[in-house]
């Protein structure tokens, strides 16, 4: 989910980005969820085509940023990795709301309600993201797009 919605709001925002996602513990060419598929299918973005692939060294290396959907995700690759310390955080870790989750969880094997909850967590955050990813300026992070 949040590959997809990172691609399309990169796109949007003119950033020029090549975007892929990559797990820890995950087997490559396996499809998205139907839920996956169907929740981000209602904000108008099309995930089905994606596969899942686990993450490598080379990645890692050509890698400008690495997000983890969770603070245990982010210190795995900072520990299989270490050359990617500097360059790996947390997906919300930027959020700067009191009261905010900072890991997202995966929904798998749960019901489409926590699907929704999944991608409105990870669409909340999306924009610091971006924001950061496009300016490098920590100060940008929340602030609307006309403003940064």
């Amino acid at each position: 989910m949040a590959e997809g919605l990172f691609r399309e709001m990169a796109k949007k925002a003119g950033l020029d980005a090549t975007v892929s996602s990559a797990g820890l513990s995950t087997g490559d060419g396996m499809e998205p969820s139907d839920y996956s598929v169907e929740v981000m299918a209602d904000m108008g973005i099309d995930i089905s085509r994606q596969r899942s692939i686990a993450l490598t060294t080379e990645q890692v290396n050509q890698a400008t940023h690495i997000f983890g959907m969770t603070e245990g995700h982010a210190e795995l690759v900072r520990i299989y990795f270490p050359e990617a310390l500097e360059k790996t955080f947390v997906l919300r870790e930027f959020i700067t709301k009191d009261g905010f989750e900072s890991d997202v969880s995966d929904p798998i094997g749960m019901q489409r309600d926590e699907y929704e909850r999944t991608r409105n967590l990870i669409t909340e955050a999306m924009q610091s993201v971006i924001n950061f990813v496009s300016s490098g300026d920590p100060t940008r992070f929340d602030k609307p797009d006309e403003e940064a």
